[in-house]
């Protein structure tokens, strides 16, 4: 299954501002129209690309499996509601099983694209 913005993401990082906030748009839509953010370093920090972990926030519905995920849980985030969360140090393998889990990413129109 193609994962071409988590595969970008991975190899390339998540460019960043000088406070440390992406500065272009970090959401996956997978094809059943799942949604998450993924976050890899920025690429300054080239000698951490490839990432092998990713931060992962605010999917649409709860990740599965849930007693996997709930590992990588934000301290600070709240149990009761993961999809208002935020997943930090999330093995790269983890992230793709949930995208396809989903169908895969979904397809774009070139205007979408980034």
């Amino acid at each position: 299954m193609a994962t071409p913005r988590l595969d970008r993401a991975i190899v390339h990082g998540t460019p960043r501002d000088p406070l440390g906030l992406a500065v272009q748009d970090s959401r996956i839509v997978c094809a059943d129209s799942f949604c998450l953010s993924v976050i890899a370093p920025d690429p300054v920090d080239v000698f951490l690309l490839p990432a092998l972990t990713l931060e992962v926030g605010f999917p649409t519905f709860r990740p599965e499996p849930w007693d996997t995920w709930r590992t990588y849980l934000d301290p600070g985030s709240e149990e009761d509601d993961p999809t208002e969360a935020v997943y930090l140090y999330v093995p790269g393998a983890l992230v793709r099983d949930l995208i396809e889990s989903h169908g895969g990413e979904a397809r774009l129109l070139p205007s979408q694209r980034s």
